[in-house]
């Protein structure tokens, strides 16, 4: 009797955690069965069929949570949410009704239906393939007259518009729960920000954890079968101090991991949140920057991560750029492709590009560094493509070759599998994008050795002081140290702004360093990316200027 009861109780348990879960067999029938609807009778008169039919499914939950001082300000929470969209093309892989190159589809403007119905997901999947088929019609019509006068090259013109599927995939893994549970999330953000009463002196602090993950289905006329998740968690620490001219200054820090069970432990992170105090208290008796300052700056930790991916991770870095052909259409709104400022790196391949002691290569399977977990590794993109799992993209300096999808430019003419699903509430997100960068030195120096060498190019030049930047930010949150050339003090500064340092300031540096941080961040605010990268980097011909901080007039509360 026994036996039987704790037989049933383990098939309750096991239906109650199916219960919300997706019926994928029905999701992918009904995307199968609408799509060889489409691909064989989804016609207008006179008009091509389709050739190319892929269907994205993004099912997305997430949660938020703001407190300060110990106590929660604010929670939101999604139930399970859809969003489809189709990529259907018509034409053929020469020539097709692609004018974007960018790898969006269409997006049902509505949600998608979150139960397993099959009638309803059939409904959704053809309301966005007719729209689908309405624009690629339009387009291709409109793309074949428009690009006899495009301002592209003849090479340019006579590319293919998307190269041969190698190898189909077929992968539907059964996905580990994403923990969002509320309690776990709150009594985290609470607690951490608790240790903020021990700082006064900062107000507006904030402990904010948001978790997100969205599960993509994908299939392909080509036959492509995917099931992909992406995720991550991030916890971002806030505050905000006034110095003694009632100058504001703020900062954050923001932690990601993959899942909330990844994020460090609750001890590191209370460390992580008094260190965060400290530093912001620090910046309260900053001086001002009395100055402007042209000559050698040391660029260390979070401000050279910020220098490598804000030049090397773009459409004028390694990621490989097509330039959109301009077209009309009036049965929906076509995709945005202005791009003027876009100057693609792909023309210096095989010549130096940076500095040749340095090397960048892409990965997709790493999952740690050092013991530092990574964002950035994934098992297919969103073509249906597995990643190469190593790509040599800068070799000592030269550069060899660009992420790229399925989609040709003059010189990359193969997928590195870098179509990359993003994770967005509300949205399919997708992006050539790369997995974990790695930047690499040879013959690099040590932190010591690089300081050093900061006060000795200073002092050829003539000048009384450098400066050691630690953290760039746009607005007040970054970390810059004056540098006595006499005895290499560092004095903090605020009221300063580094201007931007471009690629070709990389072509050459004055001393790079061997050792390697690594660091996670969102590309373009949803794919989940990591760059592994030196600590220092020496750059000379610098510009840094003063900037005012804004004053705001103390206001304390009224006694009771």
């Amino acid at each position: 009797m026994r036996y039987i009861y704790t037989l049933l109780i383990a098939q309750l348990l096991t239906i109650i955690s199916l219960f919300g879960q997706t019926n994928e067999n029905v999701l992918f029938k009904a995307m199968q069965d609408e799509m060889v609807r489409s691909k064989n009778e989804l016609i207008l008169p006179a008009s091509p069929a389709p050739y190319f039919i892929a269907y994205t499914v993004g099912e997305t939950q997430y949660i938020s949570i703001s407190s300060s001082l110990g106590v929660l300000l604010s929670c939101k929470e999604s139930s399970k949410e859809r969003r489809n969209s189709v990529n259907l093309y018509v034409g053929d892989s020469n020539f097709s009704s692609d004018y974007s190159y960018s790898g969006n589809g269409v997006l049902l403007p509505s949600f998608t239906t979150i139960d397993d119905n099959y009638d309803q997901l059939r409904r959704n999947f053809w309301q966005t393939s007719d729209l689908a088929y309405k624009l690629a019609v339009e387009v291709f019509n409109s793309k074949k007259n428009n690009i006899k006068t495009a301002t592209l090259t003849a090479e340019e013109k006579a590319l293919p518009d998307m190269l041969p599927l190698k190898r189909v995939e077929v992968s539907t893994p059964v996905i580990p729960d994403f923990n969002l549970d509320r309690d776990s999330y709150e009594e985290l953000s609470s607690k951490l920000s608790k240790e903020f009463v021990k700082y006064p002196q900062i107000v507006n602090s904030r402990i904010e954890i948001d978790g997100i993950e969205t599960i993509y289905y994908f299939l392909s006329t080509e036959g492509t079968k995917i099931k992909e998740p992406v995720s991550y968690v991030s916890l971002t620490i806030k505050g905000v101090v006034r110095n003694v001219k009632g100058q504001i200054i703020d900062d954050r820090e923001v932690i990601y991991a993959q899942t909330f069970d990844k994020l460090p432990s609750q001890e590191e992170l209370t460390k992580k949140v008094n260190l965060f105090a400290e530093r912001l208290v620090a910046l309260k008796s900053a001086v001002t920057m009395d100055e402007y300052y042209l000559g050698p700056v040391l660029f260390e930790e979070l401000a050279v991560s910020d220098i490598l991916s804000d030049n090397l991770v773009s459409l004028s870095g390694i990621i490989s750029f097509r330039k959109p052909i301009q077209v009309m259409a009036t049965v929906a709104r076509l995709e945005r492709t202005s791009h003027k400022n876009v100057k693609p790196l792909e023309e210096r391949i095989n010549k130096k590009v940076i500095d040749s002691r340095l090397s960048v290569t892409n990965r997709t399977d790493l999952t740690d560094f050092k013991g530092f977990p990574l964002l950035g590794s994934y098992k297919f993109d969103a073509q249906g493509v597995v990643p190469t799992k190593e790509v040599k993209l800068i070799e000592n300096g030269i550069l060899k070759t660009l992420l790229s999808s399925r989609i040709p430019t003059k010189k990359v003419k193969e997928s590195t599998g870098s179509m990359r699903f993003g994770v967005k509430p509300r949205s399919i997100s997708v992006n050539v994008a790369p997995g974990i960068l790695v930047v690499s030195s040879v013959n690099g120096s040590s932190s010591q050795e690089l300081k050093n060498e900061l006060i000795k190019a200073a002092i050829e030049e003539g000048l009384d002081y450098a400066y050691i930047v630690r953290k760039i930010a746009s607005e007040t949150d970054q970390f810059i140290y004056k540098v006595s050339v006499k005895d290499g003090s560092e004095t903090l500064v605020t009221g300063s702004e580094i201007t931007p340092v471009p690629l070709t300031k990389l072509k050459r540096v004055l001393g790079v360093s061997k050792e390697q941080e690594a660091m996670n961040y969102l590309y373009g605010g949803v794919i989940p990316t990591s760059i592994i990268y030196p600590k220092s980097i020496l750059i000379e011909d610098i510009e840094i200027n003063k900037k005012p901080l804004s004053v705001q007039k103390e206001s304390p509360l009224i006694s009771k």
